[in-house]
């Protein structure tokens, strides 16, 4: 069930499961996505505390004038995270949440203890500048349908939909999003550098990459972790949209490097 936490940047809808008595885990859904992007692995996590949140610009959440800046987006969360009284949580972000959680641990390291960033990046690229302009421009002239097939071709591996053609109807299927919370997300996605700063983050660090990725390439996670003074590396078979294309791999992943951060599992307090 939605709640609704008043912070100073605005009203945000948050969604709470899993055990509260247990280590927290905080979710950053990447551009596009509300926090229901994580329905599909959060099953995983049942001994933790989850916390997911849409991010400004869609779903339950403020969506104001645009443009906005990854900052601006790590600076809700650092607000969310504030009123909701939480201690030290690991931050796991997904693509535009990744790079979300790259700059809470920089601008905020005392809110985390830890950081999984999957199918993200860390530098400035023309070719994903061209794609998130060419994104903005559909976002602009309300061509909807457009955009989620454009989406769809970059979020998901030809393999995959050799396999289940019926994904493309249920990816047509799905939502859309603001339209203008979309266009100043993704000039946030243009903007985002913080390769020669990644030094600065200390927490443990799993970075998860897709070996069929189009959009964050296998080269950009490999590039990533290697900045990050503390991070370990994995790779999925899996396009950009893991959760739809791996969502039990992505799991099992992840849930082995937590589970070296909490050995405890839920039985570890906060």
């Amino acid at each position: 069930m939605t709640e609704y936490v008043e912070t100073p940047r605005g009203r945000f809808g948050v969604e709470f499961s899993g055990d509260h008595s247990g280590p927290t885990l905080m979710f950053v859904a990447g551009l596009g996505d509300d926090m229901s992007s994580w329905s599909t692995v959060l099953d995983a996590f049942a001994d933790y505390h989850c916390v997911v949140y849409d991010n400004r610009g869609i779903g339950t959440s403020p969506i104001t004038e645009g443009p906005y800046r990854i900052e601006q987006l790590a600076d809700d969360a650092h607000a969310i995270h504030r009123s909701l009284d939480l201690g030290p949580v690991v931050a796991i972000g997904s693509s535009m949440g990744g790079a979300i959680c790259q700059e809470w641990a920089l601008k905020h390291p005392d809110d985390l203890n830890g950081l999984v960033l999957t199918n993200t990046w860390s530098e400035q690229q023309v070719f994903g500048d061209v794609i998130f302009e060419h994104w903005q421009t559909l976002a602009a002239k309300g061509l909807a349908t457009e955009l989620i097939d454009s989406l769809l071709l970059f979020c998901l591996s030809a393999p995959f939909l050799q396999a289940h053609p019926e994904a493309v109807q249920e990816f047509r299927r799905m939502p859309v999003p603001d339209l203008q919370g979309f266009h100043a997300a993704a000039q946030a996605c243009r903007e985002h550098e913080t390769m020669s700063r990644l030094s600065g983050i200390h927490q443990p660090t799993l970075v998860v990459g897709g070996t069929y990725d189009i959009l964050t390439r296998p080269e950009l996670s490999q590039r990533l972790a290697r900045q990050l003074p503390n991070a370990t590396l994995e790779m999925v078979d899996a396009a950009h949209m893991i959760f739809a294309e791996a969502a039990e791999p992505w799991q099992q992943v992840v849930r082995a490097w937590l589970d070296k951060q909490f050995p405890g599992g839920g039985n570890t307090t906060k």
